[in-house]
C-alpha cells in the first residue's frame, strides 16, 4: 500500500484544501514539522460585508519557533471563538443553508481544547463526514524531508478551486475562491459536495 499524502492542518479549510484531499483520498496530517507562522493552520477568510475577512487563533508555542505542530497550544487569553463566532453569523445569517449547519459550527468553535492540531483535525473531519467525503486521515508519527506526496507547502489560499457557486455577498461576478469551506456549507448545504468532488 502507497504511503499517504502529507498535507498541513487547516482552521475552517479553504474549499481547494478539501478538493485536493478528496482527489489525495487518503492523507496524513503534518503534526511533526516545526509551527511556521501566517498560514491557515490557524486562519480562516470568510465573507464579511467589506469583503474577505481573516479570522485568526491566537497561539502558544511552548517552544518558540522549534515548536512542532502537535505542540501549538491554542491560547484562550482573548474570547476569539465567540469573536469568529459572531464575525460568522453576521456574514453568513442570511445564507439559505445557515439555519440548518448554524449550530454544529457554533459547537465545533465553542468548545474548548488544548490542541490546535486536535481542533483543525476536529474540524476537517466535520466536513468529510457532513459531505461524506471518502478520505482515510491520519497524523505524521515523525518529519520526512522527501515524500512523493507533499502538500505541507501548498498555499491554499492562492490555489484556484475548480467550480464557482454564489456567493451571499458577492455572487458568481466576483467570486473569492480563498473562502473557508464554511462559505460553501452556508450557500451550498448538501450540494456543496459536488464541487468537491
Amino acid at each position: 500500500m502507497d504511503s499517504p499524502a502529507i498535507v498541513p492542518i487547516a482552521y475552517f479549510g479553504s474549499i481547494r484544501y478539501f478538493q485536493d484531499l478528496v482527489k489525495l483520498r487518503e492523507v496524513a496530517l503534518e503534526s511533526c514539522d516545526h509551527f511556521p507562522k501566517q498560514t491557515f493552520r490557524n486562519r480562516m477568510v470568510i465573507l464579511g460585508s467589506q469583503g474577505p475577512q481573516p479570522l485568526t487563533i491566537p497561539l502558544e508555542r511552548p517552544n518558540g519557533s522549534k515548536t512542532m505542530t502537535r505542540d501549538v497550544l491554542i491560547s484562550y487569553q482573548q474570547n476569539w471563538p465567540v469573536i469568529h463566532w459572531r464575525a460568522i453569523k453576521t456574514a453568513y445569517a442570511s445564507a439559505p443553508y445557515f439555519e440548518h449547519y448554524a449550530s454544529d459550527i457554533e459547537h465545533l468553535l465553542l468548545r474548548k481544547r488544548r490542541f490546535l492540531i486536535d481542533f483543525d483535525e476536529e474540524i476537517t473531519r466535520f466536513f468529510l463526514d457532513t459531505y461524506q467525503l471518502p478520505v482515510s486521515v491520519s497524523r505524521t508519527s515523525d518529519y520526512l524531508f522527501l515524500h512523493p506526496l507533499d502538500f505541507r507547502n501548498s498555499d491554499y489560499e492562492t490555489l484556484e478551486m475548480s467550480g464557482k457557486y454564489t456567493q451571499v455577498l458577492f455572487g458568481e461576478k466576483h467570486f473569492d475562491p480563498r473562502v473557508s469551506i464554511l462559505d460553501l456549507l452556508f450557500c451550498e448545504g448538501p450540494i456543496g459536495r459536488n464541487y468537491l468532488l
